[in-house]
């Protein structure tokens, strides 16, 4: 009875495995996929912007990883973002200055860790 119990969970356990996989394969490693709407790439004239964060961002692996943190600093009033996964960072653009707080809470709430964050002031 116990094997035919273990035997069970361990079929489930296979199932949902490859449900994730099939699910990564058509939508990227971080699940977002092409259905995630980009925000607007023109919101900010990034010569008029004063502030410039480079943020080292750990645990972004694609595009579409990418794509999902330039749209969330995007869709924040006066800021602009720009991801590279390559080298994975993440450059943040605003007119007024943003907390580092802010910032590193923004990133990690999309499931992605913050190694550093570099500010710099233009005058």
């Amino acid at each position: 009875m116990a094997t035919a119990i273990i035997l069970i969970l361990l079929i489930l356990i296979c199932i949902f495995s490859v449900k994730s996989y099939i699910k990564k394969l058509a939508h990227g490693c971080c699940g977002t996929g092409d259905d995630d709407e980009k925000a607007s790439e023109t919101k900010a004239d990034l010569s008029e912007c004063k502030y410039k964060y480079t943020v080292k961002v750990g645990g972004m692996s694609c595009k579409n990883c990418a794509a999902k943190i330039e749209n969330v600093f995007n869709r924040k009033d006066g800021l602009y973002a720009k991801a590279d996964f390559e080298n994975g960072t993440a450059e943040i653009y605003s007119n007024a200055e943003v907390s580092e707080f802010t910032v590193r809470q923004t990133v990690v709430g999309l499931g992605y860790s913050v190694e550093g964050i570099e500010k710099i002031i233009s005058e």
